[in-house]
């Protein structure tokens, strides 16, 4: 028997109860063919398999399968010993999509022996979860209280999760608060679940829904039944006191805090676009960066042509400025509908503004992963948090709505943009979503936040702080999609393919 399996990175699933009701595991495997070389781990009730993209796709049992992706070229060789890790006598087996930036923190709580065969954060995790679900065992825990234990114990862990877990005749499903990482499932014929919507439908599911951030599920195996456990999050705000300065202080200090727990131990990139928040992500991940030895590279894109983008042109001033390292990509009109072909249906979605934010990031991380970059930054969140659109203005209660907000952006942005960085191997670091952060900013007084002629007021008084100049700190900033030009590039390319407008074009792909 297999007691735990892991994954380093990249999209996972898995499949309980679907035996005859022709949904079909391997519908995974053809649409991972599409995104070129990657190794799969497939665990079944008694043995971990190693798959390849380029092996004939295996014949997979819907009856109790946990299968996880990843790119072999940016994790160790594995071998059989490294895949089957039987650490206890239980039937508990996981897959992970998770980057966590505590795990070498935690892994030190289980003494030398144990923290010595932890190698990544995934490893973590599997550990983590191995532990806890011991412990309900000895405990004897009903399954209220094991979900309670559960919700507590991951509030341990810093960083963005996914994961899926059996515990002997249960299976169990969650993801961080925020909901960064992506999971979906389907309960219409036994158990399904997946990083993406698309690999349960082209499976065969029909009532896809995607799993609340603020709920877990337990999965019942014998009586094919459900419980949802609720999380709670951001629930109970109090507005913080004091001066602006001391608020501004605080944030500085939280947003350096969540961007130091990020950099990692390789150089890493920046998704720069010149705007305040992409500005000051960049001027602490470059402070920081040089405190620990890596470089740090800013990423911007836009569309080529006669004149460059408004974001090349700002990010090109205020690198040289700054003294950022700065690489810009420009990609003409064939190239952005090349590029659409991957992204729409990558997205699962063809508005016109989700399609021109992701073409951003793709031509982003697709820059950046020629040039070795595994990790990027963006500064997804801001907007959210600190009133950043222009619909705030005429908000009755602007820290009300940017706290709905930030409860729908798994549904909005970060199933995007996530999907997005997967597709191009790249791990996607968000540091405005750190929860300590977000629930911080989410308290400020909202006459912090937006003033008579400006928005986010306090977070360019941070930028003043950190010594930015004032033509940043007061510059207003369009959307990705206009800043880079995609959405103009989205208009032409539709006129020029015969279509009344940009919707009908996108939805062509």
């Amino acid at each position: 028997m297999v007691d735990r399996f892991f994954q380093i990175m990249g999209r996972i699933a898995g499949y309980f109860n679907t035996e005859n009701t022709g949904i079909d595991p391997g519908a995974i495997f053809r649409e991972m063919k599409s995104r070129g070389n990657y190794d799969a781990l497939i665990c079944t009730k008694d043995e971990v398999l190693s798959f390849s993209s380029g092996l004939e796709i295996p014949d997979i049992s819907s009856d109790g399968s946990l299968i996880t992706f990843f790119d072999p070229a940016m994790v160790p060789a594995m071998t059989p010993s490294m895949m089957d890790l039987s650490l206890s006598a239980e039937d508990i087996i996981t897959v992970c999509d998770t980057d966590l930036y505590n795990w070498k923190h935690l892994s030190e709580s289980y003494g030398n022996d144990v923290a010595g065969a932890i190698r990544n954060n995934a490893d973590l995790l599997v550990l983590f979860l191995e532990i806890l679900f011991k412990k309900v065992a000895a405990d004897k825990l009903n399954e209220s209280d094991t979900l309670s234990f559960l919700d507590t114990s991951l509030r341990q862990l810093r960083g963005v999760y996914a994961f899926g877990c059996k515990v002997d005749d249960k299976v169990y499903l969650a993801r961080d608060l925020i909901g960064v990482k992506p999971l979906w499932y389907d309960l219409s014929r036994g158990l399904a679940f997946a990083s993406e919507k698309k690999f349960l439908e082209k499976a065969g599911c029909r009532e896809v829904k995607e799993l609340s951030p603020r709920q877990i599920l337990c999965y019942d195996l014998e009586d094919n039944t459900i419980t949802l456990h609720d999380r709670e999050f951001l629930s109970e705000l109090t507005e913080v006191e004091g001066s602006e300065d001391d608020v501004r202080d605080e944030l500085l200090k939280l947003l350096k805090d969540a961007v130091s727990v990020r950099v990692p131990d390789d150089n890493f990139g920046v998704m720069f676009s010149g705007g305040i928040d992409s500005t000051i992500l960049a001027s602490i991940c470059k402070e920081v960066a040089e405190a620990k030895g890596v470089s740090v590279t800013c990423y911007t894109v836009g569309l080529s042509g006669v004149a460059s983008s408004p974001d090349i042109i700002c990010a090109k001033r205020i690198a040289e400025e700054l003294g950022f390292e700065l690489k810009v990509h420009e990609i003409d009109l064939e190239a952005v509908e090349e590029h659409l072909k991957v992204v729409v249906p990558l997205i699962e979605d063809a508005s016109v503004p989700k399609t021109g934010v992701a073409m951003t990031m793709y031509a982003a991380s697709v820059a950046a992963k020629k040039d070795g970059i595994n990790v990027l930054f963006a500064g997804a969140g801001a907007d959210e948090l600190f009133a950043g659109y222009n619909r705030y203005k005429q908000s009755g209660n602007i820290n009300q709505d940017c706290l709905k907000d930030i409860l729908e952006m798994h549904e909005v942005n970060t199933y995007r943009d996530d999907t997005v960085a997967a597709f191009t191997g790249t791990v996607l670091r968000l540091p405005y979503l750190d929860e300590k952060f977000v629930e911080y900013s989410l308290a400020i007084p909202e006459k912090f936040k937006m003033s008579d002629d400006m928005n986010k007021v306090i977070l360019r008084r941070a930028g003043e702080e950190l010594g930015l100049p004032e033509a940043i700190t007061k510059r207003s900033k369009k959307a990705a999609q206009y800043g880079s030009r995609f959405d103009q590039a989205l208009k032409k390319l539709a006129k020029r393919a015969g279509f009344s407008n940009k919707t009908e074009y996108i939805n062509s792909f």
